[in-house]
C-alpha cells in the first residue's frame, strides 16, 4: 500500500507545540540549546534533526490506521519546518 511519508503542516504544528510545552515544563532537550533559544526554537530544531521519538498515527478511510515513526520520515527525506 502506498502511503505519503511527508508530514502535513498540521502534524508539524502539533509535534512542535507539544514538544515546546514539554520543554517549557522542564523536559530535557534532545539537542544542545543555544543561549538565545526559546522552547519553540529547541522543539523546531529537534524536529528538523529527526531526534524526537514520535510516532505519527494516520487514520485511513476504511477505519484503520497506520503508524509512522518520525525517525523513519526524517531518514527518508529532510523535514522542512
Amino acid at each position: 500500500m502506498w502511503l505519503h511519508k511527508r508530514l502535513t503542516k498540521y502534524e508539524i504544528t502539533k509535534i512542535i507545540g507539544g514538544r515546546a510545552l514539554q520543554l517549557s515544563l522542564g523536559a530535557f532537550p534532545l539537542v544542545e540549546p543555544r543561549p538565545t533559544d526559546t522552547a519553540f526554537d529547541i522543539a523546531k530544531r529537534e524536529l528538523e534533526l529527526g531526534v524526537l521519538p514520535v510516532i505519527v498515527r494516520r487514520h485511513l478511510p476504511g477505519g484503520g490506521y497506520v503508524d509512522i515513526s518520525l525517525r523513519e520520515i526524517a531518514r527518508e527525506e529532510k523535514i522542512v519546518v
